[in-house]
């Protein structure tokens, strides 16, 4: 948030979107960073779960992959472009709260390749990615390299283990300016 004084602006706060994918509680970790870092608004979110953990096959194409179908030159039909179909609920919700944020992170329970290319991870780095937003993964187990994790749009990783709660802090401290 910018507030203006005497002419320049000035940073107030800094605005976490926390993302938490199924089977973490977003506002006991959004409580734990507010606890860090008091000057933080912490927004929390929580993203449905994908459908091999349980939840309801997505209603088109995964995210970044062409939907099937025949080719139609468009200009033949007399048309200059066609509009692509509204996302899912759930993900313009988080690409406007990505927008709006200053961090946006993200608690999982393992960091791999099927959790950047199609997790939360991946979903909350799409978002964010338009407004040039830094996105931070908790992964209670990391089993990624640097490589694909920065090749996923992913500004920093930390392990924390089976208690997200515990490390929080560190992770807090390290992301919000010192006098957040």
């Amino acid at each position: 948030m910018l507030s203006q004084r005497a002419g320049c602006a000035t940073i107030t706060s800094v605005h976490v979107l926390l993302v938490a994918a199924a089977g973490s509680d977003p506002h006991a970790l959004a409580g734990a960073w507010r606890d860090a870092a008091p000057r933080c608004a912490v927004e929390p979110f929580a993203l449905p779960p994908r459908p091999s953990e349980g939840g309801a096959e997505p209603a088109g194409p995964p995210a970044g992959r062409p939907a099937p179908g025949v080719f139609v030159p468009t200009t033949a039909l007399g048309l200059s472009s066609v509009t692509p179909p509204p996302p899912p609920p759930e993900v313009a919700r988080l690409r406007a709260a990505a927008a709006a944020a200053d961090l946006v992170v993200v608690h999982v329970a393992v960091l791999d390749a099927d959790e950047l290319h199609e997790g939360a991870v991946a979903r909350a780095a799409e978002a964010a990615a338009p407004h040039a937003v830094p996105v931070v993964v908790l992964a209670g187990r990391d089993l990624s390299t640097r490589r694909e994790w920065s090749a996923a749009g992913v500004s920093g990783v930390h392990e924390v283990g089976d208690e997200p709660l515990a490390a929080l802090p560190r992770v807090a401290r390290t992301w919000a300016p010192a006098w957040a």
